[in-house]
């Protein structure tokens, strides 16, 4: 096979772009994750040591790391790339680097002077009876196979000059792709009025006119409204979030396995199914178009009038357009809302409606309604607890002194394998047995879901939901959190994971139970965090959830520590707990203070002094590739095999002593967060920091 030669992928990292070794046949990266790439360049190291193995393939990474480096894609062998063009400049056409792909289609790739979006579907067309793609392009985030993996051609320019272009030429490219969709409004004159030329609902004029509203409802909506609970509950499927925030949402009856059918961002639902209804393909709605076309079959001043009576919108007469004689959580159709619908409403009918907290589940830690993490490092026997809480649950017996309501409960593992399931569960039940003799029969009270090599997702769980119902779960596990989240989700993302815990609080809404969810912590030593801070992944998990429960190694062999914040109870005090397996059993006498680890000090005593490790550090930096501070301290600690504390010391006393230089690039892309970056030995640059 044909091989990448080393010296074109140096070639390619000298020109600023994030080039990676890729398997051509899968159009993937062979390094396995990559999205370290999509932050950062690789070094002259890494990039040595990939290409001196053989690799049919290279693949840049697009957007901000690659210099706001953006590829524009001609599909279905490049038949619409003449006809684009001709519509562009003949000098800006020159500036372009232009290669062709082994399909006959075409990448035409520049740099923008401003951040560039993510993946953009630019001109479609029916082929075959079926939609497909034309042109799109690979922005923030994207990744792309290129020249000279074989069957890359360059056409006019090379990598190593890449030209950067002003907004309005940008726009001009992307312009002229667009006025190629053959399915836009525009082009078709067939097409569905309010596709990608404008916002179904954006034109909507209310009762007595805008003028007449100091605030429309459904522009209120828009601003504050939540789509997310109509479409679950019209049987939409939530699939996750991509990198570059697009939600992916599932039509009804359709498989997400089998792909998506619209997506959400920026208060844009983009339908792109023909077999959406009662949404129209090609069209973008509104999140008030939305609750119009599920709720009132598109009626937008029925809608309009539901949501001012939820509370949305102020209209300068406070009679206009709206109708009255409609009860209290009445949306306007006969359906009940719930309370945050109507919008506010004063305190004493707050009080009223809602004299008494939702039910316990588990005093002290969780209500019906309610979502409890559990967090433990791997292999600390969190499984082994969850089992034996289940089990408390099932029968109405107490956790470690703390009352459980009894009510079923539903296992969902997808870590164990069922013979695995039906042997632990039942050995945990005979240990319990034998501390409480009088402990029910749960046999009835449990139920298993094993998916280890099965994966499903959370968001796959909501078409089950309408059966959790049926069946009368009060509880369902999720074990592990980690292997459950949708495809491509990034669990460091703390949008993507707010939206996550949101979509579980409708689930849990709609079946009438609790979650709980296991996860794992970060590496390293977890004595010196908050409660808060212990868990892989994005911080909004602890905040989301109303309960963050964590297990801590004891400084004792064999004791954990177990902790938590709890948002509708008092502060519940730590405990710790003797592995006595397979239970875990409280420990009254040992002091819940006393964690591992928790009295070392951040430098081992056989780490070098700081000072002296700061004097080799300008051996480290590669002048032609600044590196994030915080990078370069990751690159100091395991080049000399430091604790972190001791590399990010010895980078403080290297800056201080004026050894190497850090500080913000003059050339920073817009709208790029300021960091500092180290960028060169000191005595390289005359530049003040």
């Amino acid at each position: 096979m044909a091989t990448i030669p080393v010296a074109t992928a140096m070639a390619y990292l000298a020109a600023g772009l994030s080039c990676l070794p890729a398997a051509k046949a899968r159009k993937r990266p062979e390094i396995g994750g990559w999205k370290t790439w999509q932050s950062r360049l690789p070094t002259k190291v890494e990039v040595k040591a990939w290409f001196s193995n053989p690799h049919d393939a290279i693949c840049v990474v697009s957007g901000m790391v690659s210099g706001n480096l953006e590829c524009m894609d001609f599909d279905q062998h490049g038949e619409l790339f003449a006809a684009w063009m001709d519509k562009i400049d003949t000098e800006l056409l020159a500036k372009l680097v232009i290669e062709q792909t082994p399909s006959g289609g075409y990448h035409v790739f520049y740099r923008s002077e401003e951040p560039v979006d993510g993946n953009l579907k630019l001109a479609r067309g029916i082929r075959d009876g079926k939609e497909k793609t034309l042109i799109e392009t690979r922005g923030e985030g994207g990744l792309f196979l290129c020249a000279p993996t074989e069957g890359y051609a360059l056409q006019q320019g090379d990598f190593a000059n890449l030209a950067v272009i002003p907004p309005d030429a940008r726009k001009a490219l992307l312009d002229a792709a667009r006025s190629l969709d053959e399915l836009s409004a525009a082009n078709c004159p067939s097409a569905p009025a309010g596709g990608d030329t404008g916002q179904r609902g954006a034109d909507f004029t209310p009762t007595g006119g805008k003028e007449a509203w100091k605030l429309p409802p459904g522009d209120d909506f828009n601003a504050r409204g939540d789509i997310h609970g109509l479409l679950t509950d019209a049987g939409w499927q939530f699939g996750g979030v991509k990198p570059d925030g697009n939600e992916q949402w599932t039509r009804p009856g359709k498989d997400p396995r089998n792909g998506v059918s619209a997506t959400y961002k920026d208060g844009s639902f983009y339908v792109f199914s023909s077999n959406a209804a009662p949404f129209e393909p090609n069209v973008k709605y509104s999140p008030f178009a939305v609750y119009a076309t599920l709720r009132h079959n598109g009626d937008f001043t029925a809608a309009a009038s539901a949501l001012h009576t939820q509370g949305y919108g102020k209209a300068r007469e406070p009679t206009l357009g709206v109708t009255f004689n409609l009860k209290a959580g009445e949306t306007g159709n006969g359906e009940q809302g719930t309370a945050s619908e109507e919008g506010p409403i004063p305190l004493g009918t707050l009080k009223r409606r809602f004299p008494e907290m939702r039910p316990v589940l588990i005093d002290g830690f969780l209500r019906i309604g309610e979502t409890m993490n559990i967090i433990a490092a791997p292999k600390t026997g969190k499984s082994w607890l969850v089992t034996q809480l289940a089990i408390c649950v099932a029968s109405g017996t107490e956790w470690f002194g703390h009352v459980c309501v009894a009510g079923k409960v539903l296992l969902i593992d997808n870590e164990l394998h069922e013979e695995t399931s039906a042997n632990r569960i039942p050995l945990v039940v005979e240990a319990m047995r034998k501390v409480d003799p009088n402990l029910p029969n749960v046999d009835d009270m449990i139920d298993v879901w094993n998916l280890r090599g099965k994966w499903k997702s959370i968001a796959d769980l909501a078409v089950w939901l309408p059966k959790f119902k049926e069946a009368g779960y009060r509880m369902i596990v999720i074990d592990a959190f980690y292997r459950a989240l949708p495809k491509d989700t990034d669990e460091n993302d703390n949008g993507s994971i707010a939206s996550i815990y949101n979509l579980i609080d409708t689930f849990a809404r709609k079946v009438g139970c609790s979650f709980v969810l296991i996860h794992h912590t970060s590496k390293g030593n977890q004595s010196q965090k908050s409660i808060t801070d212990v868990g892989a992944g994005a911080g909004s998990q602890s905040r989301a959830a109303d309960t963050h429960l964590i297990l801590r190694e004891h400084k004792d062999d064999g004791f954990l520590v177990l902790e938590a914040v709890v948002r509708s109870f008092p502060r519940q005090e730590p405990i710790v707990l003797q592995k006595a397996f397979p239970l875990m059993l409280p420990d009254y006498e040992r002091n819940p203070e006393d964690l591992a680890g928790k009295s070392e000090v951040g430098v081992k005593k056989d780490d070098p002094p700081p000072a002296e490790i700061a004097k080799r550090l300008a051996e480290l930096v590669d002048p032609d590739h600044p590196q994030a501070k915080g990078v370069f301290i990751d690159t100091v600690k395991t080049a000399y095999g430091l604790m972190e504390k001791t590399a990010k010391l010895a980078v403080e006393r290297a800056i201080t002593d004026g050894l190497i230089v850090c500080g913000r690039l003059p050339n920073q892309p817009k709208g790029m967060q300021a960091t500092k970056f180290i960028t060169l030995p000191a005595g390289d640059d005359d530049e003040p920091d």
